[in-house]
């Protein structure tokens, strides 16, 4: 019977001391976590101001991607239709 009454205790014991601490969930919708230090946002195509695209179709970034997630599509670029400043 003492027994019971000492995993009783020890268990209350528990809860009290769970209780007293700040808790470690986040209320996710309402508030979000901060990224980590080495996130780098959505990957996206940047452009100049003039709306050309950055990139040159050189595949260097295809060719690094580890998960093979990325495929580049070549496209001509004519003086009717620029998609880069230079050749692609």
């Amino acid at each position: 019977m003492l027994e019971d009454i000492s995993a009783i205790v020890t268990g209350l014991y528990t809860t009290l001391k769970h209780i007293i601490r700040p808790p470690v969930t986040i209320q996710y919708p309402d508030v979000k976590r901060p990224p980590r230090y080495r996130f780098k946002g959505r990957h996206e195509l940047k452009r100049y101001d003039n709306g050309l695209e950055r990139c040159i179709g050189c595949s260097l970034c295809a060719a690094a991607c580890p998960a093979d997630a990325i495929f580049v599509e070549a496209a001509e670029n004519n003086d009717d239709e620029r998609f880069s400043p230079g050749e692609r």
